[in-house]
């Protein structure tokens, strides 16, 4: 049985450039206490029990006192809490989230630690037969113009920024098919031919003989396909996609971890929204502003909006389940999902997370940022205060996740395993 400590912890310690500003007051508040001796690979090796933010002092210690919380359950739902005399129970892990230090997007570095932490979450023979067809959904968001302007504004390329780096694709594709795929598919409702093809994707693509479909493009059917949602959580009952996505016996998401102006967190299941063509859910501009609205498709910057827009995302990972989940969190930004978004900032935390969980790898992508996945509806990286820019605060669409049977958000109930690949050189005399 495995236990886990939630520490108080601020995980962006360190881990951003000397030259970042200190967060706001405000801000610093709602996340996880800062605690400067715990690295990020001991923070994630370390066990215990997890606890609102609470961890045990002794590292030696098979249990630990808590103070009297609330804990959620993995299902959200709120458990007794210990009294300071008691001892509690340990928690049973019921997922497996990987991590693995990782300092560049060098091809064999990558391919190394992506087979590492999936072979350390029980290896891809559950999820791939020989010659399956394999889905793999990057994101491009925002389109070229605004990738074209990352390298000026911020001198940092688009794909090391804020969109998947094609070298993560590489690397999951190449042991997809070392595992016995036949048909390797590339996804993506792209906003322009040239996010495709100037920045290294198509190259990879045209490399494995893998095909690449702009989900805006009902292309090899004839029209989108109009899929149900089983007891939706919105006003949407069901979402138009192209019929490729249900051709796939395995689906993989391949998220850049960030945050976002409006769903609060973005990774694994926030890169479906990618999944529905631009055309249906449009209103006047070149993104899927419908998603983003209340019941009437009005207030798109508002908390009524947001609402609907993380239970979307729940919805279309109930319709089009993610099997596995590689997230790069080795480059990447904070504030915003990209450089529209007022505040918007790079990082590195050199860290890939994968899970065949995709509810706990964006509980555990969460923590990166320094916040409790965990948190109540507009709180922590859910609140308004958590942003830079004016931000109506959204629910805590993992906790929304969990309720709905997609997978685990809290981190006392996920075993996190080090993947990390030694790249220590044995030298011979």
């Amino acid at each position: 049985m495995v236990w886990f400590v939630i520490f108080q912890y601020n995980l962006l310690h360190g881990m951003k450039g000397p030259d970042m500003k200190e967060k706001e007051s405000d801000r610093q508040d709602q996340r996880i206490g800062a605690n400067p001796l715990l690295s990020r690979r001991r923070f994630f090796r370390t066990t215990g029990l997890a606890a609102a933010g609470l961890f045990a002092a002794g590292c030696g210690r098979s249990k630990n006192p808590l103070e009297a919380t609330d804990i959620l359950s993995a299902t959200g739902q709120s458990v007794q809490s210990p009294s300071d005399d008691v001892i509690a129970a340990p928690l049973e892990a019921l997922t497996r989230v990987a991590t693995a230090d990782i300092h560049s997007y060098d091809p064999r570095t990558l391919k190394a630690a992506i087979q590492s932490s999936i072979e350390a979450i029980g290896g891809p023979g559950d999820l791939i037969r020989p010659g399956d067809t394999v889905g793999f959904k990057i994101n491009m968001t925002g389109g070229a113009s605004y990738a074209t302007r990352s390298t000026t504004d911020y001198g940092v390329s688009a794909v090391e920024l804020y969109w998947t780096h094609p070298e993560v694709l590489r690397a999951v594709m190449e042991l997809c098919r070392d595992a016995g795929a036949g048909r390797l598919i590339v996804v993506e409702a792209n906003y322009d031919t040239p996010s495709y093809t100037q920045w290294g994707y198509r190259d990879v693509v045209d490399a494995l003989g893998a095909e690449y479909h702009n989900l805006n493009d009902a292309h090899p059917y004839g029209n989108f396909r109009e899929e149900p949602v089983p007891d939706p959580l919105t006003h949407w009952e069901s979402y138009y996609l192209n019929g490729i996505l249900y051709d796939l016996d395995c689906f993989i998401s391949l998220p850049k971890t960030k945050r976002h102006l409006g769903g609060g967190i973005t990774n694994a299941m926030k890169n479906s929204i990618g999944l529905v063509p631009l055309s249906k859910y449009q209103k006047s501009g070149g993104w899927r502003e419908k998603l983003h609205c209340d019941d009437n498709l009005e207030a798109t910057n508002s908390y009524a909006g947001f609402k609907n827009l993380v239970r979307t995302i729940v919805d279309l990972c109930k319709i089009r389940p993610i099997h596995l989940s590689v997230c790069d969190a080795v480059l990447t930004s904070d504030f915003g999902e990209g450089p529209w978004i007022r505040g918007f900032e790079p990082v590195s935390f050199n860290t890939l997370i994968t899970s065949k969980d995709p509810v706990a790898a964006d509980a555990i992508a969460t923590t990166l940022f320094g916040y409790d996945p965990t948190a109540a509806d507009r709180g922590g990286a859910f609140a308004s205060s958590s942003m830079k820019t004016d931000f109506a605060g959204t629910d805590n669409y993992l906790r929304i996740a969990a309720e709905q049977g997609l997978g685990v958000y809290d981190p006392a109930r996920i075993e996190v395993i080090d993947a990390t690949v030694s790249t220590r050189v044995a030298v011979r005399g």
